[in-house]
């Protein structure tokens, strides 16, 4: 009977010693860096409840380690709630800030001004790439709904300012056909004003040589010094009329250069 006994005490110390190293090994243990490691902690804590039920103990043993088992778990539980509560807050204000950033890179025409323009556009782009950044940045401080929440916000935002390219596009295109346009109806109304002018330029030349050969067989001094008024006042009229001919030719080369 006693030496039964004294089986059973030294059986039950080493299962308190046993208990007792678990224990302390779930107390100091389970850390990567200075964060707890949380799931292997609960899944110690798990066998070493497991073991009060399958080794054999003192009954003042049993309680003094529950009791320190149990005050391990609660403070580490106390750490991971409050841990958790700010994890939420932290999370929360970063999935503020990051659709605040994107809610700033919505292009918008308000109060009668006009819509953003190519450079404006770019620089909206900008601001939505910071705001993916920011996402990227503090996406391991989130929640997964904030997360997938702020994800999708960029994707909208991304497809808003897709269609706001295509519009630009049109525009781009409508006004380089508007302005192609106006180009040919300037060209046309050169090409005419060059027909016109070099007429009149043929028909100036051709009264200068009438008057140059009038002049040679002329016989009368008085008719002739008129005749020499005329041809004067003719040429300075060519004069006139060929450079009035060049700046049209200068216009006429400049449209058809926008043109090609």
């Amino acid at each position: 009977m006693d030496v039964n006994h004294n089986q059973r005490t030294v059986e039950s110390k080493a299962n308190a010693k046993k208990i007792a190293w678990e224990i302390d090994m779930l107390s100091s243990g389970h850390w990567d860096m200075f964060q707890r490691k949380y799931r292997e902690f609960w899944e110690h804590a798990k066998q070493i409840s497991k073991m009060f039920k399958t080794m054999k103990l003192f009954r003042e043993d049993r309680e003094q380690l529950w009791d320190k088992l149990s005050n391990i778990c609660d403070d580490v539980k106390r750490k991971q709630n409050s841990e958790r509560e700010n994890r939420k807050f932290k999370s929360e204000q970063h999935r503020n800030s990051i659709i605040s950033e994107i809610e700033r890179a919505r292009p918008c025409s308000l109060f009668g001004l006009d819509p953003p323009n190519v450079d404006e556009m770019k620089a909206l782009n900008q601001v939505l790439r910071g705001a993916s950044k920011m996402l990227s940045k503090y996406k391991s401080e989130m929640y997964g709904e904030h997360k997938q929440e702020c994800f999708e916000r960029i994707q909208e935002m991304r497809k808003v300012h897709d269609a706001w390219w295509e519009s630009l596009k049109q525009q781009r295109s409508k006004r380089h056909e508007d302005f192609q346009a106006r180009v040919r109806a300037n060209l046309e109304r050169n090409y005419e004003r060059h027909r016109k002018a070099t007429g009149a330029l043929e028909s100036c030349r051709r009264h200068a040589d009438e008057l140059r050969d009038k002049i040679a067989s002329a016989w009368n001094n008085d008719w002739k010094d008129k005749a020499y008024v005329w041809l004067s006042e003719t040429e300075d009229k060519i004069r006139d009329i060929e450079q009035s001919v060049e700046r049209i030719e200068k216009w006429i080369r400049e449209d058809e250069e926008k043109l090609r």
